[in-house]
């Protein structure tokens, strides 16, 4: 079949365009059965799962996508379009045709092409998103595996694309790989311009459902900030960072006045089911502190370092060194962190630290009723 293609110097994706747009094929079984292997309407349906709503985006939605999980639903919903697209993309299929033409000159400028791509690519830790989309979990791939796992891995995004696109172009609500895409493209900084430019070809969504997505997103976090610090049982945390806000055209008035003095913030809650009473400790504290605890660990700590990094003589007393009695155990749990809004404080100074505190406490609804200027609010916690 390859060896006939080759002789009529047609590939493979160019007979099937041709089978499905001259009239006299039209009714020939080959061309029925390939016209039911692009029926993709189920995968467009919003029973697929496939739909994404911006207006009421949330975390969760992102968390939880997987694109080994949409590929899996794809083929299991249309196995006979995900096998022929498979044939149309399949490297060793398109090598065929032009392999005895030019073999060795091609297969030299490829291979090297391909060497250096690799090389750059090899730069970039790919190793968890390869062993994802190729199912080979456990450990890493050999480095004779890189490349073929390479291919393989951008081989199915590229089914995965076009699959999305053809999904997207059956039902303009099954977007889901689009969305996922464009809120990459826009906290990636890329241009509105070209963000509806891909929103055209049907890649990403527009500028306009991203901002939507986005809306959704703030208002999801800010209910979240707002519940977590009503409840009381929340720490948190805060940082300074600085900004370089260069300007386009320099002024001669405040040229150098360009470095911006930010606070970021971080809260989350405290488990192990600590409740407000727990809090109320610093009596018991005081009360029970030990101080022969602190004096241990202090010395395991020392008499460690000094088996571990000091000098090479006292490396043979490491294996005498046993590990800490502890005196209570806390789990290891998965916390949940929730970042609040960037304020414009600067925070090196005493009273920028007070307002960093009272701002932050605000975002979480934790005020004093007495001075709140919402006179409305009344659900305000008791501090």
């Amino acid at each position: 079949m390859f060896e006939a293609l080759d002789q009529c110097q047609i590939g493979i994706a160019g007979l099937i365009v041709m089978l499905l747009t001259c009239l006299q094929y039209e009714n020939h079984p080959f061309v029925v059965e390939l016209v039911k292997c692009c029926r993709t309407h189920s995968l467009a349906s919003e029973d697929n799962g496939q739909h994404f709503r911006a207006s009421s985006a949330s975390t969760k939605q992102l968390e939880e996508f997987s694109l080994q999980q949409m590929a899996q639903k794809i083929e299991e919903g249309a196995p006979k379009w995900w096998s022929l697209l498979g044939s149309l993309l399949d490297h060793n299929v398109s090598g065929e045709l032009g392999r005895e033409k030019d073999k060795e000159g091609s297969e030299l400028e490829s291979e090297g092409i391909s060497e250096t791509f690799w090389d750059d690519v090899n730069e970039i830790d790919l190793e968890g998103m390869i062993n994802e989309l190729t199912r080979e979990w456990g450990l890493c791939p050999p480095v004779k595996d890189v490349h073929t796992n390479c291919h393989s891995a951008i081989g199915l995004m590229k089914k995965m694309i076009i699959s999305s696109i053809l999904m997207h172009s059956l039902n303009q609500k099954s977007n889901t790989l689009q969305s996922l895409l464009g809120l990459f493209l826009q906290s990636a900084h890329m241009p509105y311009k070209v963000i509806n430019t891909l929103a055209h070809l049907r890649i990403s969504v527009s500028t306009d459902t991203i901002n939507q997505a986005v809306q959704s997103l703030l208002q999801e976090s800010q209910n979240s900030l707002q519940q977590l610090g009503q409840s009381l049982v929340a720490s948190y945390m805060y940082d300074n960072f600085d900004v370089d806000l260069k300007h386009d055209t320099p002024t001669v008035k405040k040229s150098n006045d360009s470095l911006k003095h930010l606070t970021s913030s971080l809260m989350f809650p405290l488990v192990h089911g600590v409740t407000l009473d727990n809090l109320k400790c610093s009596e018991d504290l005081w009360r029970s502190m030990n101080v022969s605890c602190c004096n241990q660990f202090n010395s395991w700590m020392f008499l460690h370092n000094l088996c571990a990094y000091g000098l090479e003589y006292f490396h043979q007393f490491k294996a005498m060194i046993h590990s800490p009695e502890p005196v209570k155990q806390i789990p290891t749990v998965k916390m949940p962190i929730f970042a609040a809004q960037v304020m414009d404080i600067n925070n090196s100074t005493v009273s920028g630290n007070i307002q960093a505190v009272m701002e932050l406490l605000q975002q979480g609804r934790v005020e004093d009723p007495a001075v709140t200027l919402d006179a409305t609010v009344s659900d305000l916690p008791d501090i």
